[in-house]
């Protein structure tokens, strides 16, 4: 009787360190949340040809707290991206350097409405996956 007393004292007293751990872990953890489903719009060029884009994008995020602020945010996040995508140029979307400027003012724009709904930026960078202008 008295092992099973010292036994079982020493397996809650290891599975209580285990949660306490647990609890203490620290916030950090960088990860990359995908919007999904992809973006899909029809684009027009300058000369007037309407065209087909499909967009994958994910935000990078550096705690677990981020991540779930995005998560709960999301439908907001992708009317941001939608909004954006829906009023660029096609021929923007076709360039890099087009591509870059609308990742840059998208990320701009997520972060904003961050600062302005949790005082914190919580996104740290907007990645392209996949882009595809047909």
């Amino acid at each position: 009787m008295r092992r099973f007393a010292l036994w079982s004292t020493a397996v809650l007293t290891l599975w209580f360190s285990t949660l306490v751990q647990a609890a203490e872990a620290p916030d950090d953890l960088l990860q990359y949340i995908d919007l999904k489903p992809s973006f899909v719009l029809n684009v027009q060029s300058a000369s007037g040809k309407m065209r087909y884009a499909k967009i994958d994008a994910a935000i990078k995020v550096k705690t677990r707290s981020a991540a779930a602020l995005v998560e709960q945010h999301m439908p907001y996040v992708r009317n941001i991206m939608v909004m954006l995508l829906s009023a660029t140029p096609g021929d923007k979307l076709r360039s890099v350097q087009g591509r870059e400027e609308v990742r840059l003012e998208a990320l701009k724009r997520i972060q904003d409405f961050f600062k302005k709904e949790e005082n914190r930026p919580v996104a740290d960078d907007l990645l392209f996956t996949a882009f595809v202008v047909q």
